[in-house]
């Protein structure tokens, strides 16, 4: 019985020892939330937002830099959540971001397997709410990275975050001038939302099957110029047999009457030679 007790006690002390020590970070982790969403309402970002990491900023000499992206009217506002640093609120225009491209080779981890300071000195708040956007998998070595990288006009992203951009700007793949190295893997790698590749599947297939029957009309229309030009020559042809037919009857009938001075006149002569075929009529 004794025993018992002791055993229990002991587990009690061990049960608030692990309370206490998790605490603090439970504590730690409301408290960057809170922060968070200070930064949020201070810069008066909207519900409707969308959370990217940018692989890359030569701007702001950056790497791996969370950050959130909203469009008011025909503006993209992009907030730059620098670690340790003051946040950076930047605007430009919808149509700077028309334009996609391959982009560098950007990892998470340097050569010698440590964080680039940009992303390792982030709260860890931060870091579980954006690492969703880096196309992050675990694997027998431990976390991979997605390095497929785009530029969607002046903003490096990984592929997750490019998914987060085409969903922000609302506009069809068909609007972007689309300068991605391998296209098909960009189809694969989801950095484009399914309903809009989708979308976008379905209008190729439409300007195919377009292009493929107007070849077709195309193809019935030579036919029909080309049935036209036969049937033109047939007449003319005809025409032309007919005519001489007819120049031959008179040439015989002139010899018939014995009419010889008109006869050669009218071998020479069309005006005349009419006459005298209008005349035997």
């Amino acid at each position: 019985m004794e025993y018992t007790i002791t055993a229990l006690v002991v587990l009690a002390c061990i049960i608030l020892v692990v309370a206490k020590k998790r605490k603090p970070t439970e504590d730690k982790l409301e408290k960057q939330k809170r922060e968070y969403e200070e930064i949020l309402a201070i810069n008066n970002v909207p519900e409707n937002h969308y959370k990217i990491v940018v692989g890359q900023s030569k701007v702001y000499n950056m790497y791996n830099c969370p950050a959130i992206v909203w469009k008011e009217e025909n503006v993209v506002k992009t907030l730059y959540l620098r670690a340790n640093s003051k946040p950076i609120l930047a605007s430009q225009e919808v149509e700077d971001y028309m334009f996609l491209a391959s982009g560098p080779y950007v990892d998470f981890l340097r050569f010698d397997g440590t964080e680039y300071p940009d992303w390792a000195i982030q709260p860890e708040y931060i870091k579980q709410m954006f690492m969703p956007y880096v196309n992050s998998s675990i694997s027998k070595g431990g976390i991979d990275y997605n390095k497929n990288m785009y530029w969607i006009g002046t903003t490096c992203v990984y592929a997750a975050s490019m998914a987060e951009m085409f969903k922000m700007l609302g506009r069809p793949l068909i609007d972007y001038t689309n300068m991605v190295d391998n296209k098909k893997e960009m189809a694969k790698d989801g950095s484009i939302p399914e309903d809009m590749l989708e979308e976008y599947r379905k209008e190729k297939a439409a300007k195919k099957e377009a292009s493929e029957f107007l070849k077709e009309e195309d193809k019935q229309d030579k036919e029909a110029v080309d049935g036209m030009e036969k049937a033109i020559q047939v007449i003319r042809e005809s025409e032309r047999k007919s005519a001489q037919e007819e120049i031959n009857s008179l040439y015989a009938k002139l010899l018939a009457d014995k009419r010889f001075d008109d006869l050669e006149k009218a071998t020479k002569d069309e005006e005349f030679r009419n006459q005298l075929i209008e005349e035997y009529k």
